[in-house]
């Protein structure tokens, strides 16, 4: 709808079907609308909006975890936050491709922890249903007490937990009970990482494995 502003043959101020009128510096302006021609998207820009579903729906289950893994990578302040960071960092690191050009996430390439920390080498990782082993090896001059183990075990499809217990990375092993349900997940992508609980500080994460 626009006005008339001095009557029929006066200037208008608004929108008459594709025309709109406004003043500017004293004078009466009227331009046609922009014409949006809707193209069909390239080649390149179909890939780039598959390579971000790929990202987003490896990330969107684990978001909270994520808020953990990359709090150091933005922290509080940041012009990003840390899901926009952990998005940045699997669509240039993380992302393969099938047969058909049709992207995802490489596992073995996803960081879930990012940090400086030293991390420790897995030695075995084995999962009888809803009990998982692992062992690393320990450097007892390198981590005291407060130096906490970070563990994911990953059902991609599904869902994920986040080891919370106390187990101190100079253990050297865990055995970690996961929920009854578990047991009925046939692929379980495990991921190990190292948290100082005074100073918040962490390893990047490893992929010891899938069970």
């Amino acid at each position: 709808m626009a006005i008339l502003k001095g009557g029929i043959n006066g200037p208008f101020s608004g929108k008459v079907g594709s025309v709109v009128g406004y003043e500017l510096n004293g004078q009466a302006i009227i331009r046609s609308l922009p014409r949006y021609v809707k193209r069909k998207p390239t080649e390149l820009t179909i890939i780039n909006r598959n390579r971000m579903k790929a990202v987003s729906k490896f990330l969107s289950p684990i978001g909270e975890i994520i808020k953990l893994g990359y709090k150091n990578i933005a922290p509080p302040g940041s012009r990003i936050g840390t899901f926009q960071a952990a998005q940045s960092y699997f669509f240039k690191n993380a992302i393969d491709y099938d047969e058909d050009t049709i992207p995802y996430i490489n596992p073995e390439k996803a960081l879930i922890f990012r940090g400086n920390l030293d991390l420790p080498i897995v030695t075995s990782l084995h999962r009888e249903q809803c009990k998982l082993m692992i062992t690393w090896e320990r450097h007892r001059h390198r981590y005291d007490g407060h130096y906490k183990l970070l563990l994911l075990a990953y059902d991609i499809e599904n869902e994920a937990s986040l080891y919370e217990g106390t187990a101190a990375v100079n253990d050297g092993q865990l055995e970690w009970q996961l929920p009854n349900h578990y047991h009925k997940i046939e692929q379980l992508h495990i991921y190990f990482g190292v948290l100082n609980v005074f100073t918040g500080e962490m390893s990047d994460s490893v992929y010891a494995g899938c069970v």
